[in-house]
């Protein structure tokens, strides 16, 4: 292959996917394993099963990838979708239970009395986000954590843009008076 793979676009990675490319889907996997790990652990609360999910996810992507097309739908919008149900499945497979202790990384910029108050901050707005409705949940979290466009968020919900944007306005509204509460 002349073209290095580095450059090539997600799409056409998936289509050499899909052709039992493991050098493309190396690429693939390296770019967007850490994004689907990081949105795994929203939801499970769990570094270690969050890693899980994402293993199932993209284990999916290999097994499936012939299956995907673009329909409008980027090939990591779709990784978030496969990504979003493993989730959901451990969530009811853990009867909706999710570790509350969550891994905390060390930013050695911050002093020590700064460090307790970002993590109380990042506490309160886990726990936070943590309790309002799924839905509103997921679509805060899909574009507000992970940058998805809200017709890529809604793709993942399988939801209209409408609908999307109404989840939206109401999970903010939410979390808005539960942070102001506490």
């Amino acid at each position: 292959m002349s073209q290095d793979i580095g450059n090539i676009t997600d799409e056409e990675l998936m289509a050499m996917i899909a052709r039992g490319d493991k050098q493309a889907f190396n690429e693939f996997l390296l770019r967007h394993l850490q994004l689907i790990v990081n949105f795994s652990v929203r939801y499970v609360n769990d570094y270690s099963a969050a890693e899980d999910v994402a293993q199932e996810a993209f284990t999916r992507v290999w097994r499936k990838a012939v299956s995907w097309t673009s329909q409008g739908v980027s090939p990591l919008s779709w990784v978030y979708r496969i990504t979003y149900n493993l989730c959901m499945d451990y969530l009811r497979k853990n009867d909706g239970q999710v570790n509350t202790e969550s891994s905390e990384h060390i930013d050695v910029s911050l002093t020590p009395e700064e460090h307790l108050i970002s993590n109380d901050k990042t506490r309160l707005l886990n726990k936070s986000l943590m309790e309002l409705p799924e839905r509103q949940r997921s679509a805060i979290m899909l574009c507000a954590y992970q940058g998805l466009s809200n017709i890529e968020a809604a793709s993942v919900l399988d939801c209209s843009v409408d609908a999307l944007e109404s989840l939206l306005s109401r999970g903010r509204r939410s979390l808005k008076k539960k942070l102001e509460s506490d």
